[in-house]
């Protein structure tokens, strides 16, 4: 019995923009693109003779019947626009394709463009623009710090600008940098000190920008939740503030970046401390890392100080001192005379480098092939008798534990703010510390260390407070409960804000 043969599947072709793009892969994708490139950089109209004598100018050189064939195909993927000339029709013969004049569409330009700037060549990677952050986060504040002002156009127009601009300049320079910035490591022509300065300026930068962009999102952060129940007041002072206002109320004319509550919320997403752009690229950097140092270590093996040439030659220099020499060649050579050195070979016409197993041999005693062992000579001395010291090991650590356990109980067992023991204190602040590090997720930060769980809720009143007797610390508007890891405590508390938490202490005078 045979399997039914699978149904064929038909595309249909995209009705939309997508069209546009076509060309770029297309068969004969080299040709369109030097069509569209004369195209979109004439200010005019142009003739199919006129765009195949342009190509010749640029070194492309296409038949007259080619031309007229890749300017309709465009014409169909709407990257072209085509006209008859009016002011030249003579006869019928004018109003055939090849008399039309045409001209790159606003998606054949803009694909155009992407295409020269983003695929064409190398992409080089530019400075992340830690100014665009600075005044975006600077324009927010001043829009949530001062809501007076949002009746006066000219300031208000400014500041969206200044938002919006800035910004697109700032996400532009973040696609794919993280990336880009690791492979700058991939370099085979930069020395001990070139690796070594390399390794410095980009971990440097890295995290340069890495907390420069994780203090900027917590700002814009703030004063985007405090504009939020305002999106839509917003918008409408955008497109007032527009001078194609009128046009923009007639759905003539689309709004720009800021005249519409969906791109406001899309603002508060990228700048989202957990899952915004700025924290995926930390996030990101933080992962490659590690593949960075690995790449620095191949850089370094692969360099002068790595290879055995380098290390024989630096054992040789360090056998000429006239004191430490000769112990230094004993030690280093003197135990293992089997061993031995890679030598030049007796036939001239070998090349430079000579196989292993091509070169000079040396003999080995029929004993030490036959009962050789690795390792020490002679009898390996008898392992010390250690059970005393692993005893006390013992002891110690059940020791530790059943301290730690009444420390738990102690902590568990007492009211928020009763001052601890010196120890509970200890441990309740390691895990308070954790805590205090770890992502808001909704109502709280959650941390388990060493049996221990710590919950940080956000409520706006009164500190809490973790007392010894000899310190104490405090959080600001927010409070502390420790618990087992098993339970989840509920407090009425509100959402965290996100960003890092405020602690402050001080030593206590008895």
């Amino acid at each position: 019995m045979t399997a039914p043969e699978p149904e064929s599947v038909s595309v249909e072709p995209a009705d939309d923009a997508r069209r546009a793009v076509s060309y770029l892969v297309a068969p004969e994708s080299t040709e369109y693109i030097a069509i569209m490139g004369v195209l979109e950089a004439s200010s005019t109209d142009l003739t199919p003779p006129e765009v195949a004598s342009l190509l010749r100018s640029r070194g492309v050189d296409l038949d007259l019947r080619v031309v007229e064939a890749r300017l309709t195909k465009l014409h169909e993927w709407t990257a072209v626009s085509a006209r008859s000339d009016q002011s030249h029709v003579r006869r019928v013969q004018d109003l055939l394709f090849r008399n039309f004049r045409y001209t790159a569409t606003r998606q054949g330009r803009q694909v155009q463009r992407f295409y020269d700037t983003v695929l064409a060549g190398t992409t080089v990677m530019r400075e992340i623009p830690l100014q665009s952050l600075n005044q975006v986060v600077t324009a927010l504040e001043a829009l949530a710090g001062d809501p007076a002002q949002w009746d006066v156009p000219s300031w208000f127009g400014a500041r969206v600008n200044q938002v919006f601009t800035a910004h697109d300049d700032l996400d532009a320079s973040l696609v794919g940098a993280e990336d880009t910035l690791m492979g700058l490591a991939d370099r085979f022509d930069l020395d001990d000190s070139g690796t070594g300065e390399l390794k410095r300026l980009l971990i440097g930068y890295a995290t340069r920008v890495t907390v420069e962009l994780d203090r900027g999102a917590d700002r814009a952060t703030r004063a985007l939740l405090s504009l939020a129940p305002s999106f839509d007041r917003l918008a409408e002072l955008t497109i007032a503030a527009s001078e194609a206002a009128e046009l923009i109320g007639r759905d003539l004319l689309a709004a720009s970046k800021g005249g519409s509550r969906r791109d406001w919320l899309g603002l508060r997403l990228w700048f989202d401390p957990a899952r915004g752009r700025a924290a995926r690229f930390q996030s990101r950097m933080v992962r490659a890392i590690p593949t960075f140092h690995a790449n620095l270590r191949r850089l370094h093996t692969a360099g002068e100080s790595g290879t055995s040439k380098a290390r024989a030659l630096a054992l040789a220099r360090a056998c000429l001192d006239p004191d430490l020499g000769p112990q230094l060649y004993l030690a280093a050579l003197g135990d293992h005379s089997w061993r031995k050195f890679h030598g030049e070979a007796d036939d001239p016409g070998a090349g430079r480098i000579v196989p292993w197993r091509d070169g000079p041999q040396v003999a080995v005693p029929p004993g030490l092939r036959t009962n050789g062992r690795s390792g020490v000579r002679g009898r390996a001395p008898a392992p010390l008798d250690d059970r005393a010291a692993k005893e006390t090991l013992e002891a110690a650590r059940r020791e530790r534990l059943a301290q730690h356990r009444e420390y738990l109980l102690e902590i568990l067992a007492a009211e928020p703010g009763q001052t601890l023991s010196q120890g509970a204190a200890r441990v309740a602040l390691a895990c308070l510390m954790d805590a205090v590090r770890q992502t808001p997720r909704g109502d709280r930060r959650r941390a388990v260390k060493d049996g221990l769980a710590c919950s940080i809720f956000f409520t706006g009143a009164e500190p809490a407070v973790l007392r010894s007797p000899t310190w104490k610390v405090w959080l600001p508007q927010r409070a502390i409960v420790f618990h087992s890891p098993q339970t989840r405590p509920q407090l009425p508390a509100m959402t965290d804000p996100g960003g890092p938490v405020a602690m402050y202490g001080e030593e206590v005078v008895a």
